[in-house]
């Protein structure tokens, strides 16, 4: 009995599972049938899936009054899109449309360190070309020696690329047919092997050129491949009405830059371009470690989303230099995402928007549009001027100036200009000549030239001097033209001015009153002061600045190590309490250093960006708050026997050294000239300045190569103080001298 119920309890247990096993089959089938029928409905018909990423709007940028600066435009893109290109046709579909965009005079982009025309060269005039020529052989395992023909037929074999065409009946032969044996025959019509055409290299090339392009930069199905960028109105239209030709070949309607009035500030706009594959590889791994940085108790899948979300794609475009570079992340947005569906022929079923792109912030400028026009034309002008009216020696030969103007309160930049300039419009179509221009334009020079300041340093050493009180504001130093120091160097001063104080000193430019005031005070005390007012230290701009340097006994000891000269004298001392020897600062440090003095010690980091606002200017993300750097560690007293010094130096009608341009101003101007000398006859002309000197708003450093003597330097920065004050319609009469020389 008891084992007739065992065998029941089995029979009870296997009819469980047997109708479990049913039950599960039934789920499932009705899950096929019913919940997922469509999924596997467009399976069997052969349909396919794919996700795309949906470009995101740059962000643009505006002066500090809201008119644009760069701007975005629609542009039309070409683009490779693997989803819909069947890969037998691959090769023909991009000769197809390369022969479409020679025909209508277009370009494409093709990287390949390899010419584009017979006799095939490599292409290694640069490094990186070098180093990708390099990683094409190690890659594609060719000899590092081997030459530009086995090169080209390893990546001809490689893409497929080699084939001859029977004359007779245009039969293709895919591979090598000099590797067939002498009696064969095309299999479609019985021609001789001699009556095979073999394929076109220079085409070959081309196409190559493309593929290699897509492999580098990730083509895949989910991925487009851009072809070629910005292309006309009417080469779009071209392409459309040959679409039908060229599966997988579609135009992308996106933005790109314009600069408006792109000869204004390119230096601090700076410009945008492709992702280089060292951009590509740099930037990612700094988005990922700023992830692991921001999110240490992140898994490594929530890590890896935000990464892919992040991340920059082969054919992004990305800023390159000035505020483009520096505000990258804030201009780039975030990318969308869409998925498509196609069936089995390509043809597009479904476009479904997973994630909608966000536009990049707008970033708001400190320039004024107005002020950098200004500072433009009167650097234009006075250039002109210079050639027609001075000897080559005499500043005739002056050839470019940088010019800085910062807001005393805020230490925003109101104008930066280096001129001879250029239009951002023009940068890609005219980098050869731009690049190979001697005076090199290319190059932001008010934050990455430095400069020997000359006698705009002598405040500097009136503030040490009076800080530390070794002179006063009535001390008088009894000027006598040649200062003994008791050995064979006895400098001279251009003047002899007798008894005078640090007020008339400034405004006369006296080397000998500097001489005696920077050696009671030594020079650490003047390398401190350097250092609090602004000067050989970073400004704390946006942009990528040079340090500069100040001139002390270790500076000047380590970098003339082993020379003759190589230990520090006393009479270094003197050359650098006026501004000469190792002092070397840039345009952009000298204005605020001069706004500095004029914001009674109190130095401002400088900066570019105003606030940084969403796209469509409806929010703003964030606001640039007036950052102080550091007090001057001098009274009250010091700044104020500066700045009547400095004003003197423009005020006085018959010693100042500004006073033919500032002389019956309308506006007090403080200011001080300066000509550091140089080998030969090409002393250059620095010039600071701030107005009203009494309640100062706004603080210009001039630098003029070749300027001759520092009076040289006011003219830009009155055209900017013009500007500024509203002064333009009041003709101020100025004369030009060739008169004494100022320090």
């Amino acid at each position: 009995m008891e084992e007739k119920q065992k065998h029941k309890g089995r029979v009870f247990l296997l009819v469980g599972v047997i109708i479990a096993v049913f039950v599960v089959f039934a789920l499932r089938l009705m899950k096929y049938q019913i919940v997922d029928a469509e999924k596997y409905r467009e399976m069997a018909q052969g349909n396919y899936t794919s996700t795309q990423s949906i470009d995101a709007a740059r962000g643009e940028m505006l002066d500090r009054y809201g008119r644009p600066l760069a701007v975005n435009q629609v542009s039309y893109d070409v683009m490779i899109n693997e989803a819909y290109l069947p890969n037998k046709m691959r090769n023909t579909v991009i000769e197809r449309i390369i022969l479409l965009m020679e025909s209508e005079g277009q370009s494409w982009i093709d990287t390949l360190p390899i010419s584009t025309t017979e006799p095939f060269a490599f292409l290694t005039e640069t490094e990186s070309q070098k180093r990708q020529l390099e990683q094409i052989k190690t890659n594609n395992k060719i000899n590092l020696d081997a030459d530009v023909q086995t090169t080209l037929d390893n990546l001809f074999k490689k893409y497929k690329l080699i084939h001859y065409t029977c004359k007779e009946c245009g039969y293709r032969y895919e591979g090598e047919l000099s590797e067939e044996k002498e009696d064969y025959v095309c299999p479609e019509c019985g021609a001789s092997k001699e009556q095979f055409e073999a394929y076109d290299r220079l085409m070959a090339r081309k196409i190559a050129g493309v593929r290699y392009q897509m492999e580098v930069y990730g083509s895949s199905t989910s991925t487009p491949y851009t072809f070629s960028k910005d292309i006309p109105i009417d080469v779009v239209v071209t392409i459309k009405e040959y679409s039908q030709q060229m599966p997988g070949i579609e135009i992308k309607e996106t933005t790109s830059r314009r600069y408006v009035d792109g000869s204004l500030a390119p230096h601090a706009i700076g410009v945008v371009g492709s992702i280089t594959q060292e951009e590509y590889t740099a930037n990612n791994q700094a988005i990922l470690e700023r992830i692991k940085e921001q999110h240490p108790d992140w898994t490594e899948e929530q890590i890896d989303q935000a990464y892919q979300e992040q991340k920059y794609g082969y054919s992004d475009i990305i800023g390159k230099s000035g505020l483009e570079y520096a505000m990258e992340d804030q201009l780039r947005g975030e990318r969308g995402e869409k998925r498509i569906t196609t069936d089995a022929s390509g043809n597009v079923l479904t476009t479904e928007i997973i994630k909608q792109a966000k536009p990049g912030n707008t970033i708001v400028t400190t320039l004024d549009k107005d002020l950098q026009r200004a500072a433009l034309e009167g650097c234009e002008e006075f250039l002109k001027m210079a050639k027609a009216t001075y000897s080559p020696e005499q500043g005739g030969s002056a050839d470019r100036i940088s010019v800085v103007a910062q807001d005393v309160k805020s230490g925003e930049i109101l104008a930066m200009v280096n001129y001879p300039t250029y239009d951002l419009s023009d940068y890609y179509t005219k980098y050869s000549e731009l690049s190979s221009d001697p005076l090199r334009p290319l190059i932001n020079y008010c934050t990455q030239g430095i400069y020997m300041p000359g006698s705009i340093y002598k405040p500097v050493v009136a503030i040490g001097g009076m800080a530390t009180g070794v002179i006063d504001g009535e001390t008088l130093i009894d000027c006598k033209q040649v200062y003994q120091t008791g050995t064979s160097y006895n400098p001279r001063c251009l003047g002899l001015h007798g008894p005078i104080n640090v007020q008339y000193a400034l405004m006369v430019s006296c080397n000998y009153f500097f001489y005696e005031s920077g050696t009671r005070q030594g020079i650490d005390n003047i390398v401190k002061y350097s250092n609090q007012l602004g000067l050989g230290t970073k400004t704390g701009i946006e942009l990528s600045e040079t340090t500069g340097h100040v001139s002390s006994p270790e500076y000047y000891e380590s970098v003339r190590q082993g020379q003759v000269d190589d230990t520090w004298t006393y009479g270094n001392v003197l050359q650098s309490a006026i501004g000469q020897l190792d002092n070397a600062f840039t345009p952009l440090q000298m204005a605020n250093y001069t706004a500095t003095l004029a914001n009674d010690g109190k130095r401002m980091r400088s900066h570019l960006v105003k606030s940084i606002e969403s796209y469509n200017l409806e929010e703003t993300v964030s606001t640039t708050e007036p950052e102080m750097l550091n007090q001057v560690e001098a009274d009250q007293d010091a700044f104020e026997q500066v700045r009547q010094g400095m004003l003197r130096a423009s005020r006085d009608t018959t010693r100042g050294t500004a006073r033919y341009y500032f002389g019956d101003y309308p506006i007090d101007v403080a200011s001080k000239t300066g000509t550091p000398q140089a080998t030969g006859n090409d002393d250059n002309a620095t010039f600071i300045a701030y107005a009203p000197a009494n309640d100062p708003e706004i603080a210009v450093a001039v630098v003029v190569e070749k300027g001759y003597s520092g009076q040289r330097g006011a003219p830009v920065a009155k055209a900017i103080f013009d500007e500024y004050f509203g002064l333009n319609d009041q003709q101020i009469e100025q004369q030009n001298s060739d008169g004494q020389l100022i320090p």
